[in-house]
């Protein structure tokens, strides 16, 4: 859960860019507090489709009866982890398909059909869209810097003052790198990529303490 309010990161916007902060943000009028709120959920959205620890979800699920997968309606974005393979009478037969998204639905676009088989089951991996206050303080504030600087040059265009919130910018973006990276719990044991796996664990492709212990000496 995060410490900042919407309305402390608009202010926040605002007070970077040379402007008077405001008391609320339903009844504040003014073109400039509704900039500032367009560009905090624009920001929000760019940050989260890059794939949070808090915003990532996989999903084994089976089709409906009529075949189709119906996409969640929180959903950035989805893709499936064990595509089928083509039946497409073309060179990609046996290949795996390539998964897109079509009005809510997924859509097997190698073989153009949304229907899969109801009788397999798939592994979705969701990047979730999530609210403002449930997302970790230190992503929040980098969240702000991005739109507080971008903010800043659209209504002021100050080169120094963009500067400034350069500098905030990183400091806070790797804060919230760091926190994103301990909220994952992340491991070369656990967490690396195909190649580091089948180096380490061979073609079973899972860690396997035991395993691991032995190969050191435990």
């Amino acid at each position: 859960m995060g410490a900042m309010t919407r309305l402390d990161s608009v202010n926040q916007m605002l007070l970077y860019a040379g402007e008077s902060i405001v008391s609320d943000l339903d009844n504040a009028s003014g073109v400039d507090t509704s900039i500032a709120e367009f560009l905090l959920d624009q920001k929000t959205m760019d940050y989260q489709e890059r794939g949070l620890a808090s915003n990532q979800r996989m999903e084994r699920i089976s089709p409906s009866a009529d075949g189709r997968i119906k996409i969640r309606t929180d959903a950035i974005s989805v893709t499936m982890d064990n595509p089928p393979a083509s039946t497409d009478d073309g060179p990609l037969q046996g290949e795996p398909s390539r998964i897109v998204t079509r009005g809510g639905y997924l859509y097997n676009l190698t073989d153009d059909t949304d229907y899969f088989d109801p009788t397999e089951t798939f592994d979705l991996i969701y990047v979730l869209k999530i609210d403002w206050e449930d997302m970790d303080t230190p992503i929040q504030k980098a969240i702000v810097m991005q739109a507080a600087r971008e903010y800043q040059m659209l209504s002021q265009g100050d080169p120094a003052a963009d500067q400034y919130l350069a500098g905030l910018e990183a400091v806070y973006g790797a804060k919230a790198k760091g926190r994103d990276a301990k909220n994952r719990d992340a491991s070369i044991l656990r967490n690396g990529d195909s190649a580091i796996q089948r180096i380490l664990y061979g073609r079973n492709m899972a860690f396997d303490p035991n395993r691991y212990r032995r190969y050191n000496g435990g």
